[in-house]
């Protein structure tokens, strides 16, 4: 962004533009200066229109420039940079006009590549410079392809090659260019472009192009009405909230799904049932992840009464778990994870479990897995059991509550997790458990048995691939268990790693943790 030029530099810029003393220039940029106030894109393009109309030109005879400044005053300029540029461009041929106005739809750059998709074929664009600068004619440019219209565009000042991509040489020309076309055609130029690239993007590519294609298809909806059409872009709008969600862009995300969840009927929850169960329970997560818990509860409601099943169900549950702990309503938290996993076949009351069991299974436990050694993990059959698997996510959302609210609880959901790994098979959640487990043994000074036991889950950590549980599992093995064998300063470097993975994958309570425990591991060890 550029400020607005004094009048000295405006006389300045015309004097070194136009070769002439500054003295001499003086009466030019008077003038200019007081219609333009500086502005640098004003008055660059306002110098432009003097020299196209002829006011500012160079005589051969004095071999120096001339400029009518009586004209100059008298010339009626818009009243802002967005109507000049709007003059300018409909001083271009019309097939130039057309071009500029798709790539206004765009934004303010669009690589070739994409241009391609809805522009058609650029044949000339190999030809040699010598040949195409023959075509530059205005009559000429008239009847020449799209591209050969973007470089004369080039050429004009109005665009900038950079790579592969055209942009605009200025947002005020990019607005100038939209506000050209008629409110009720911007829907279908929109929907037409989105429509091009949904057309000839190959299927491996289709991912490359997925945010603009459907930005373009969601601004363009208005005129969509056929059913099928309707819901192919629901569709499209579910894989580009999923696409956002994996980029940890939660605000994009949730606009995509909520513009999908907009484009389904009435009678969606029976005609669409699955796409319609993505669709809410998806941009019920990504709202969590805005932390905007009204959408959250609105979603989650949808869900819990139109789901067809109780497993169709967990999903959200998951989500108005974790909404409810965000909002410090730990007790309502708790009681609904309690009765999920109740439902699931893992007992649970709300009444605190006898300490003296616990105690008895955590010994067992502890003697099982201290001897366990990486090979013999690695022979653990794969959880099944559809039931349990599902308790398996369940339970590493409640024990991160339990241990910052209901602490009488911590010790039997720790269990659980350990206990049903060893019952039915590894799953990704398993090596959160182990890490649980093996921070649950430091409170009791089993200190070389915690160690053991967090490695290996940090060993299942990496072999299940379990990104979303980096961070929790981080933070319990380099921020507690491996600080009583090492110095603190040797975690710090894990610490921060699980909280970028945490940020990137949504996981974002088990993020915010890692990082208060890296910040107070830094300042123990005077980092």
């Amino acid at each position: 962004n550029v400020e607005c030029l004094s009048r000295e530099n405006v006389n300045e810029l015309i004097s070194d533009t136009i070769s002439l003393p500054r003295h001499l220039t003086k009466s030019l940029s008077d003038i200019v200066y007081k219609k333009t106030s500086g502005n640098a894109l004003f008055l660059t393009q306002f110098l432009l229109s003097l020299w196209d109309e002829g006011l500012l030109l160079f005589s051969l005879d004095s071999n120096k420039w001339q400029w009518d400044a009586n004209a100059i005053e008298a010339k009626d300029i818009p009243d802002d940079v967005g109507m000049l540029m709007s003059e300018k461009i409909l001083q271009l041929p019309v097939e130039c006009q057309y071009t500029i106005k798709l790539l206004a739809c765009v934004g303010a750059k669009c690589d070739e590549s994409i241009l391609m998709l809805f522009m058609g074929e650029r044949k000339d664009i190999q030809e040699p410079e010598e040949q195409r600068a023959k075509k530059r004619s205005k009559k000429e440019m008239e009847s020449t392809n799209h591209f050969s219209m973007l470089e004369f565009a080039v050429d004009e000042g109005l665009l900038k090659k950079e790579g592969s991509d055209y942009k605009f040489a200025h947002d005020q020309i990019q607005h100038a260019a939209y506000s050209l076309i008629p409110e009720n055609n911007k829907g279908h130029l929109h929907n037409y472009i989105g429509n091009m690239i949904l057309k000839h993007a190959p299927d491996n590519k289709l991912d490359d192009v997925l945010f603009i294609m459907v930005d373009q298809l969601n601004r363009g909806k208005m005129h969509i009405e056929e059913e099928d059409k309707r819901m192919q872009l629901a569709l499209l709008n579910l894989r580009a909230g999923e696409k956002a969600m994996s980029l940890a862009t939660f605000l994009i995300s949730a606009s995509y799904l909520k513009a999908g969840i907009g484009l389904l009927r009435k009678n969606h929850w029976e005609k669409h049932y699955c796409l319609s169960l993505e669709l809410y329970s998806l941009y019920a997560e990504a709202e969590y992840c805005n932390g905007n818990f009204q959408e959250v509860g609105h979603a989650t409601g949808v869900v819990i009464k139109k789901a067809k099943s109780f497993e169709d169900k967990n999903r959200i549950f998951a989500t108005l778990i974790k909404s409810l702990a965000g909002q410090n309503k730990m007790q309502d938290a708790m009681y609904i994870g309690f009765t999920v996993l109740t439902k699931l076949g893992v007992h649970c009351t709300s009444s605190p479990p006898d300490k003296s069991v616990i105690m008895k299974d955590i010994m067992e436990v502890k003697m099982i897995l201290a001897k366990t050694t990486e090979a013999e993990l690695t022979n653990f059959r794969e959880m099944k059991d559809k039931n349990m698997i599902t308790a398996m996510k369940f339970l590493p959302i409640l024990s991160l509550y339990a241990y910052h609210a209901k602490q009488q609880y911590l010790l039997i959901l720790i269990v659980h997790m350990v206990q049903l790994t060893l019952r039915h098979g590894i799953c990704k959640e398993s090596c959160y458990g182990m890490a649980s487990f093996s921070f649950l043994l430091c409170q009791f000074e089993y200190f070389e048995e915690a160690d053991h036991i967090g490695r290996l889950a940090v060993f299942l950590l990496d072999k299940c691939k379990a990104e979303k549980y980096r961070p929790g599992i981080y933070m319990l093995y380099y921020g507690v268990v491996r600080s009583w064998n090492v110095h603190i300063e040797q975690n710090l470097e894990y610490l921060l790693r699980g909280y970028h993975v945490g940020m990137q994958t949504g996981n974002i309570e088990a993020a915010l943790f890692t990082i208060y425990s890296y910040l107070i591991n830094s300042f123990t060890c005077g980092r």
